[in-house]
């Protein structure tokens, strides 16, 4: 998934200006956690505002500036499909972690001396039953990862979702947060496996 230091990247999200994609009233942030960017496109459908993702080698994401206006009582409502997902990525192998589809949640803001704690729901290839909870093959004490959807699930269907990142996160982590919500993001990438990948999100519950 990350090609540099983890901690070294967290701060691209505290120190370094991200560019910004007007979406509708909104804005998203995106920030580049490899190399190369992914292909982010924005398309109305149904009036429904899609985010679509297309792996180029590379891994970044788009992310909510104010994710609260996301919350319900810390319910978190998306959907997202996958039409292509990288056949040899492993997310419990650092050279392999590739995310199909995911949405990272990060509570506490990143700095010089501080890092945040991640929570990351994914669509991956792996055959780890859903629910599984995986400790980032990189950074295991700074990110969690819920398995929502794996290798046997199904291609080029809309799946949707509600979760209560509070619950989810004491899930992963054994503890509450001890920091304050960040921010929320969409990621696909294959920078580790430079398989194919495509992706579709619809972020339901931020009002996109």
């Amino acid at each position: 998934m990350f090609r540099v230091c983890l901690s070294t990247l967290l701060l691209t999200l505290f120190i370094i200006p991200a560019s910004k994609a007007n979406v509708q009233e909104n804005e998203l942030m995106s920030v580049t956690l490899g190399e190369s960017d992914t292909k982010y496109s924005f398309r109305n459908q149904d009036e429904k505002f899609i985010i679509d993702a297309e792996g180029q080698d590379s891994a970044s994401g788009l992310f909510v500036p104010d994710p609260n206006v996301c919350l319900n009582k810390d319910q978190l409502a998306w959907s997202w499909r996958v039409d292509q997902i990288q056949s040899t990525a492993d997310i419990t192998v650092e050279e392999k972690e590739d995310f199909a589809a995911a949405l990272i949640i990060l509570f506490g803001k990143p700095g010089l001396f501080s890092k945040p704690k991640g929570l990351i729901y994914a669509f991956a290839n792996t055959d780890l039953p859903e629910g599984s909870v995986v400790n980032s093959p990189r950074a295991p004490d700074n990110f969690r990862t819920i398995v929502l959807e794996n290798k046997d699930s199904p291609l080029m269907n809309w799946l949707q979702y509600r979760r209560n990142i509070i619950k989810d996160y004491e899930l992963a982590y054994g503890e509450t947060p001890d920091k304050d919500l960040y921010t929320i993001g969409v990621f696909t990438d294959n920078d580790q496996t430079q398989e194919p990948v495509k992706a579709s999100y619809y972020l339901q519950s931020c009002g996109l």
